[in-house]
């Protein structure tokens, strides 16, 4: 559950990690400080022996309370979400209950926690709410294939002519179809940013329930509780609705060939933007990689710069955009 992946706290097992804290690769957020005392067991008592350091390591559960002086330590050290105290009954679906925040909403969604939500009480509406991963591809990659085939067999025909002026049009060769495919991903990355910055990253009216909880469905709910790993990918029953509309947009504006062609890149960088984003959040890329800087980017976007890093699958419109997440130095 390290948003940095496994693998930097598996390094660093049985080590006193104060100085890293700090940084270098990075300074904790207070975010992250909050988020690393949901697991907070225990004091290590740096004056005990070698065999009473590793009884501890071993140790996978320390008693509730065994003095009254331990259970006070804990509880200043600690600040889990307390169920009678947060601002929002956990005991209760959350969708009817952040739209009262008003002010407080803000704050209150981007201070994550790992616990999970539920939005709403009826059963069958909760459960469509929640996808595993997997889905996303075994719905979505046969129509992508499917489309792929149609439309190169489409332009083979060599009828589909884009119509510069009513006098002159440029036939849309089959040859082309891979360029246009890569096109389409290229502004799904576009769309993506758009998506992300401007729909999800609005900030509701304080005195508006209504947008506040729009907000909560579309995307706070996954800022409050980021490794909800059942809402890390869209649902493809709501997804059909976005993506049956950028179809017919398409297929009004531009000939039926080119089009689809546009249409089937866009849904593979969809395909692609989803499982990424999955991956972002519960896998651990080699350091170097180009998954490990998008991992470290994104991590930073939920903990320390919620206004900044929407780019998910590439940075890259971050920086015609002025969004970029500065890098930190020390």
């Amino acid at each position: 559950m390290h948003p940095g992946g496994e693998a930097l706290i598996l390094r660093r097992s049985g080590k006193d990690i104060s100085q890293e804290i700090e940084g270098p690769p990075h300074r904790h957020s207070e975010n992250a400080r909050r988020w690393m005392e949901q697991y907070y067991i225990g004091e290590l008592d740096r004056d005990t022996t070698d065999e009473d350091t590793e009884t501890l390591r071993q140790r996978k559960k320390v008693p509730e309370s065994t003095t009254e002086e331990e259970e006070t330590s804990a509880i200043n050290k600690c600040s889990k979400v307390d169920d009678e105290t947060d601002l929002v009954d956990w005991r209760k679906p959350l969708a009817w209950q952040v739209g009262y925040l008003g002010e407080k909403y803000d704050t209150w969604v981007h201070q994550p926690v790992d616990r999970p939500i539920r939005l709403f009480g009826n059963d069958f509406f909760e459960a469509n709410t929640k996808t595993s991963w997997y889905m996303v591809p075994i719905v979505w990659l046969p129509l992508v294939i499917y489309l792929s085939w149609y439309c190169y067999t489409l332009l083979a025909q060599e009828s589909t002519r884009l119509f510069i002026t009513s006098d002159y049009s440029i036939l849309v060769h089959k040859y082309s179809f891979p360029f246009i495919f890569m096109f389409g991903m290229f502004l799904w990355s576009f769309i993506e940013y758009c998506i992300h910055r401007f729909v999800f990253h609005m900030r509701p009216p304080a005195h508006n329930y209504y947008l506040i909880t729009l907000h909560f469905l579309l995307h706070g709910q996954h800022h409050k509780s980021p490794y909800d790993g059942s809402r890390l990918v869209f649902p493809p029953s709501l997804a059909a609705i976005v993506i049956g509309a950028f179809y017919l947009i398409l297929q009004q504006l531009l000939p039926e060939g080119l089009g689809t062609s546009l249409f089937v890149g866009g849904l593979c960088g969809y395909v692609v933007y989803d499982m990424i984003h999955y991956y972002l959040h519960y896998g651990s890329p080699r350091k170097g990689s180009y998954l490990y800087g998008l991992k470290a980017y994104h991590v930073k976007h939920h903990f320390e710069h919620q206004r900044a890093g929407f780019g998910i699958t590439t940075t890259f419109w971050d920086y015609p955009f002025n969004t970029v997440i500065p890098e930190q130095t020390f």
